[in-house]
């Protein structure tokens, strides 16, 4: 597997984006793990369609993110090791998330909140604030910033460019 150890190293803040190769073979393999994980949790609530239309659209707004944080800080050139870093912890933590979906018997539009076990949404929020950390940490070492403060911070303004993003185009679909 196209960069496994370095990824889950990165998931437990134990390396960096530099720490994967610098190749299109790793960022390809990452890229597609990232489809297939949004296609899994998509599929269900959009269609394969909606899905497939959403997930290349988060890719592309992932990758628009990266180079534009990057060449604000003037190192363009670390795109490919941190749109890969993104991309592949966004996806082992989305199939963790679609994993505690379907234990709480799987997505439904029209579950009303309250249904949802007590556990399953803690553990939600415990990935998602585990996202927010993980991308926050490779935007500081990709960025050399010295907080991983400020590095989440930017990874916030990253998770609401893409959520509003997803829900416009969610909007459109409909």
């Amino acid at each position: 597997m196209s960069g496994l150890a370095p990824m889950l190293n990165i998931l437990r803040l134990g390396a960096g984006p530099q720490d994967l190769p610098a190749d299109n073979a790793t960022l390809m393999f990452w890229v597609g793990i990232a489809l297939i994980a949004g296609m899994v949790i998509g599929i269900p609530l959009y269609g394969f369609g909606g899905a497939l239309a959403l997930n290349v659209m988060d890719l592309v707004v992932l990758y628009a993110f990266v180079m534009i944080v990057l060449n604000t800080r003037g190192v363009p050139d670390r795109w490919r090791q941190t749109f890969t870093a993104m991309a592949g912890t966004g996806a082992i933590l989305g199939l963790l998330m679609a994993l505690l979906m379907l234990l709480a018997g799987g997505p439904d539009p029209g579950r009303e909140p309250e249904d949802i076990a007590t556990g399953v949404v803690f553990g939600m929020l415990v990935l998602l604030a585990w996202l927010l950390l993980v991308f926050g940490h490779i935007l500081q070492q990709a960025l050399d910033m010295g907080s991983r403060l400020v590095g989440m911070l930017v990874a916030l303004g990253y998770i609401v460019v893409s959520s509003v993003a997803t829900q416009t185009a969610v909007g459109l679909l409909q």
